[in-house]
Formats: C-alpha cells, sequence, structure tokens
C-alpha cells in the first residue's frame, strides 16, 4: 500500500504513519473489510451474476490495495460514489458504511488530481474545476468566481504546479457569488 505514497514526494515530510492518519487510511480499510463482509452477507441472498461480478472486481480490488500493489482509490471511489454499485447492491443497509468509505476516498481523490466540480483557491480568489469539453480528455479548467463570464483558466495536467504556486482544494460547502456549483453563471 505505501509503496506508491512514498514513491512520490506527497508526504509532506510526514511518517507513514502520520500520512495515513491524515487522509484516514486506516479507518477506510477498516471500513472496506466492514464493506467485504456486508457483501458476502448479501451473496447469500443475491446470485445476480451483475452482483457477483462486483463482489468479486471489490474482493480483488481490496487484496490490492492492502498489498503493495500501486495503491489508487479511484475503483473504491467510483464503485462509493452516490446511486453507483455500493449503493444499488446493499441499499439502505450500506449507506452510512458507503457514505464513510466515499468521503474518505472522494477527500483523496480531490487532493491527487483534478476532479469535475472540486473547489478550489488560488491568491485569494475561488473557482470551481469544470466539466471535460469537447476534444478534452483531461479535468484543469478552473472558472473563477468572477463578474467576468470568461474568466477561466486552464490547468490541465498542472496540479502540481497548482498547488506548488499556492493553489487549494477548499471545503465542498464554500458558497460563490457569481457561479454556481458547476461554474455556470448566477442568474440575478
Amino acid at each position: 500500500m505505501f509503496k506508491r505514497f512514498f514513491q512520490r514526494n506527497w508526504t509532506d515530510n510526514l511518517s507513514k504513519e502520520d500520512y495515513c492518519k491524515k487522509w484516514d487510511l486506516f479507518d477506510l480499510f477498516d471500513d472496506l473489510y466492514k464493506a467485504e463482509q456486508l457483501l458476502t452477507e448479501i451473496e447469500a441472498k443475491n446470485s445476480d451474476d451483475v452482483f457477483l461480478i462486483f463482489l468479486n472486481d471489490f474482493k480483488e480490488e481490496r487484496v490490492e490495495l492492502e498489498g503493495e500493489n500501486v495503491a489508487d482509490f479511484t475503483r473504491i471511489w467510483e464503485w462509493f460514489s452516490p446511486g453507483k454499485e455500493w449503493d444499488n447492491f446493499t441499499e439502505k443497509k450500506g449507506m452510512d458504511l458507503g457514505n464513510n468509505i466515499f468521503r474518505i476516498t472522494n477527500r483523496w481523490k480531490r487532493n491527487q488530481d483534478f476532479v469535475k466540480g472540486t473547489k478550489v483557491s488560488l491568491k485569494n480568489e475561488f473557482g470551481v474545476v469544470l466539466d471535460k469539453s469537447a476534444g478534452n480528455s483531461m479535468y484543469g479548467k478552473i472558472r473563477w468566481d468572477t463578474k467576468n463570464e470568461n474568466d477561466i483558466e486552464d490547468w490541465r495536467g498542472l496540479f502540481g504546479s497548482f498547488l506548488k504556486v499556492g493553489g487549494k482544494i477548499i471545503d465542498n460547502d464554500h458558497t460563490f457569488n457569481f457561479i454556481n456549483e458547476d461554474g455556470s453563471p448566477k442568474k440575478y
């Protein structure tokens, strides 16, 4: 698990233990184990092929993440996103557990690369990462919260540079003055 995290200088000089605490990784692995237990309980009542494929993929992913394989929580983040596989298969029974796993992986994911809808700040300005556009396979265009409807900067492929110059991922509860959550201008 630590191989990927510590091959790059993403640790801010933290020990492995402090890094795991900062990103709630101990809690995440505990929750992933609980999620596997719940899915195994559901397996006794659900022999649907789609569910069984998901269960098998989930088990493999959990084992890989706990080993020294490349630790990338993207698949977990996708499966536990609201309305995705986890919600579909566990319904209300797994809601709290799924929400916590998504909370941790979402925080981790948004601090690894640009993700659509992530709220950011740079030099006392606030903005949101826009969706990909035609012919564009990367996120990273930022619509800043200003009256100017064309106040968009292109940071695609420059997440590390964005952070180095002082850019930050901010709380998703931040309220914009001139733009909506998707970056479109507010109507007054």
